[in-house]
C-alpha cells in the first residue's frame, strides 16, 4: 500500500512539474512585458507561452503589439493572420485601424479578406455593445472614442458595412453631443447613401443584427429623443417613415415604428409647449 501511495505521489510531482515550469516562465515574461519589452522575438515567445498557459484574455494586448513591430508584409501573412482573427477582440487595436487604413496596400485571398472584415465589423459590433451594457449599470454616458477608428473607416475602401460605418459615425457624434451629427449618420445609414441602397440590394435587407444593433442603436436614439428641439425631431421622424416604408425586415421595421411612436409624442409635447 505504501508503494502505491508513494508511486501516485511521484507521478503527480512529474505530471504537475511542466505546468508549474510554464506558469513560472508566463509569469517572468509578464513582467518583462509590462516593464515595456516589446522586443520581437520576445513578444513571439510571450504569445506562445500564453497560449500554451490558456491566458487568453492577455492575448488581444500582446497579440495586437507584436503584429505592429512586424513589417507590413509580414504582419498579417500565415499564422499571424490567424492571431489576429483568434485573438483581437477590441475595436481601438493598432492592428484594427492598421488593416483599415493600409487595405490597399495589403494583399489577401479574397476568403481571406472576408474573414478580416467580417471579424473587424463583429469586434466593433460587440465591443459597442458591451460598452454599452457596462454603461447601463453605472448610468455614464458614452466613454469609449473612437475617433482613430472613425478617421481611418471614412478614408478607406475596406468593404465594412455601411451599417456599421455609420454606427461608429453615430457613436462619435454622440461622444460631443451633437443632435444633428447623429441624425445626419442615422439617415446615411437607412436612406441616402448609395452604399445603404447598395447593400440593401445586395441582402435583401439592411445588415442589422437585432439584438445587439438594436442595442446600440436604440441607445443613441434615446439620446436623441430626450435631448432633440422640435426641427430635430420632425427631421428623424421624417427618416423613420421613410425607413419603415422602404425595408423589408419586419422585426427591424417593428423597432423603428416604436422608435417613431416615441418620437411623434415628444413632437406633440413640444408644440403644445409641454417640453
Amino acid at each position: 500500500m505504501k508503494k502505491i501511495v508513494w508511486f501516485v505521489f511521484l507521478c503527480c510531482i512529474m505530471v504537475g512539474q511542466p505546468v508549474w515550469a510554464q506558469n513560472k516562465v508566463t509569469e517572468q515574461q509578464k513582467v518583462k512585458y509590462d516593464k515595456g519589452n516589446r522586443d520581437q522575438k520576445f513578444l513571439k515567445e510571450y504569445i506562445e507561452a500564453l497560449k500554451a498557459d490558456g491566458q487568453t484574455e492577455i492575448l488581444n494586448g500582446v497579440v495586437d503589439e507584436y503584429l505592429m513591430v512586424l513589417p507590413l508584409n509580414e504582419r498579417y501573412s500565415g499564422g499571424n493572420l490567424s492571431d489576429f482573427v483568434e485573438y483581437i477582440t477590441h475595436m481601438n487595436t493598432k492592428t484594427i485601424v492598421d488593416i483599415i487604413e493600409n487595405w490597399d496596400k495589403l494583399s489577401f485571398t479574397e476568403e481571406q479578406a472576408d474573414k478580416i472584415v467580417e471579424k473587424i465589423d463583429h469586434v466593433c459590433k460587440m465591443d459597442l455593445f458591451q460598452v454599452i451594457m457596462k454603461e447601463r449599470e453605472d448610468g455614464k454616458g458614452p466613454i469609449m472614442d473612437c475617433s482613430s477608428l472613425q478617421t481611418a473607416l471614412r478614408k478607406s475602401g475596406i468593404p465594412v458595412s455601411n451599417v456599421r460605418r455609420q454606427t461608429i459615425e453615430m457613436w462619435q457624434y454622440w461622444q460631443v453631443k451633437d443632435i444633428t451629427g447623429m441624425i445626419g449618420a442615422f439617415e446615411n445609414m437607412f436612406v441616402e447613401s448609395e452604399a445603404a441602397q447598395k447593400e440593401k440590394a445586395d441582402n435583401g435587407v439592411l445588415d442589422l443584427e437585432t439584438i445587439f444593433d438594436g442595442v446600440i442603436l436604440g441607445s443613441m436614439v434615446n439620446y436623441i429623443l430626450e435631448e432633440s428641439n422640435l426641427e430635430q425631431c420632425t427631421k428623424i421622424l421624417d427618416i423613420m417613415n421613410l425607413v419603415v416604408e422602404k425595408n423589408d425586415n419586419s422585426t427591424f421595421v417593428d423597432m423603428i415604428a416604436k422608435w417613431k411612436d416615441n418620437f411623434e409624442g415628444k413632437k406633440m409635447m413640444i408644440e403644445m409647449g409641454e417640453e
